[in-house]
């Protein structure tokens, strides 16, 4: 049922603007009161169901450029998500498709020229925000739109157009979708192609896998003489299974935590974050050893310190960690894109720290990374018992005084430009096996 759709989105509009940490800079330009007049015509009209309210939250949160936020829907809401089977890619007027999962009838390098009838500026003109990660055409990320689309016009490699229905597809649980790393060896690289080169294909750090890869090739990483990370398309997962790069990084030895230094957060204790926080660290309390105990309850007194203060300004330490340094005379080149977020965009800016302090040996080719480090520290808020808001309530000191990295990331040191060329090359690869 349609009932207490208008309600539930008020709720969210007014936890965005009292609770989340990304105001007031993240807000979408027009704030929310287009989108809830939409939803609200929508629910009046009797066309609303859970899987398009869903979708609908979805983007009016994806317009705050925020890969933190989420509306997750619960097994008692009637929504299952899909897909559409293909992933495209932005350049000039089209959205160029670059991979096919399930959908056979595209192939990579096919354009996307129309969605429902609308070309891509027209499409986004329709919606009340811009829910495809800015007006950047480089940066934009259309996948989720063009799930939602019912048709589009595609061009195909030989010319011929198609007017396609869009299929749906099961979208594959976190589990199913993580793709294992790889690793690679390639001989000829280097400008003058008598270089042996490894590339290290990372797609996430849930586990523990990446390390245990690296493992399994140890004296071919040890004796390569470039190493190529590859993080382009990871996010997921904890930085601490991504540790094992770093051994990568530096040219000698590094504690990880005298090289970030002390970073200053600013956390939103207004009471509901301090409510959802406390219930967080309370369950962390029932599962912690004696050790750890200590230091849970004492966050717990905090955060009920400082509950209805809004803002506040706390230190945060990175962990005493040491690095050794990397093999002498390796190079190290990271593969960054806008899809690098989460777990991989840190180690992009540990490696660019390392660089600014002299020890760090990483020259970074792509493209910019997501923009993802400004917010952190997320809480759950169930809405009901279908729906919850999952938000950050704390941001760094660079976005608390509007110097963040949402919305540009991490530039790297060698840009390459997307071009529809890229669907069928990996023409950034092959940049970073011949740069000097």
């Amino acid at each position: 049922m349609a009932e207490g759709y208008s309600a539930i989105a008020r709720t969210v509009a007014h936890i965005m603007e009292a609770d989340y940490a990304g105001q007031p800079e993240c807000a979408p330009c027009g704030g929310a009161w287009s989108w809830l007049a939409a939803l609200a015509e929508a629910e009046a009209a009797g066309a609303l169901d859970d899987e398009l309210f869903v979708q609908g939250v979805r983007r009016y949160l994806a317009g705050f450029q925020d890969p933190g936020l989420a509306f997750e829907a619960s097994a008692k809401a009637d929504f299952r998500p899909t897909t559409c089977g293909f992933s495209v890619r932005r350049h000039g007027d089209a959205l160029y498709v670059t991979e096919v999962r399930e959908d056979d009838r595209l192939a990579p390098g096919d354009a996307v020229g129309l969605l429902d009838g609308r070309t891509p500026d027209e499409h986004l003109a329709s919606l009340p925000g811009n829910p495809v990660n800015g007006d950047d055409p480089e940066r934009q990320l259309w996948d989720e739109e063009v799930a939602r689309c019912m048709r589009v016009l595609v061009r195909h490699a030989d010319g011929a157009e198609e007017d396609l229905p869009v299929e749906r597809f099961p979208r594959p649980g976190l589990a199913a979708s993580l793709r294992p790393p790889t690793i690679e060896l390639h001989e000829g690289a280097g400008p003058h192609g008598n270089e042996r080169a490894v590339v290290i294909a990372a797609h996430h750090f849930a586990d523990a896998s990446v390390l245990q890869a690296m493992q399994g090739r140890f004296d071919d990483i040890q004796r390569a003489d470039r190493v190529i990370v590859d993080i382009r398309d990871a996010g997921e997962g904890m930085i601490g299974n991504a540790f094992g790069l770093m051994a990568l990084f530096f040219d000698r030895e590094v504690n990880l935590r005298d090289l970030m230094g002390q970073q200053i957060v600013y956390t939103r204790y207004t009471e509901r974050n301090a409510r959802l926080r406390a219930r967080q660290l309370a369950r962390l309390l029932e599962i912690s050893d004696e050790a750890g105990r200590a230091w849970v309850q004492a966050e717990i007194d905090h955060v009920a310190a400082c509950a209805g203060q809004g803002f506040v300004k706390e230190a945060e330490l990175e962990e005493d960690m040491l690095f050794p340094p990397a093999p002498a005379g390796q190079r190290t080149l990271l593969l960054t894109d806008v899809r690098t977020s989460g777990p991989a965009e840190r180690l992009a800016a540990i490696a660019r720290r390392a660089a600014a302090q002299g020890c760090g040996k990483v020259r970074s080719v792509g493209r910019a990374t997501r923009g993802s480090l400004d917010y952190a520290n997320l809480v759950v808020a169930p809405l009901d018992e279908r729906f919850s808001l999952v938000y950050p309530i704390a941001k760094t000191e660079a976005a608390h005084e509007g110097r963040g990295l949402r919305g540009r990331g991490l530039a790297p040191d060698v840009h390459v430009p997307f071009t529809p060329e890229e669907c069928t090359r990996d023409l950034v690869l092959e940049q970073a096996l011949v740069e000097p």
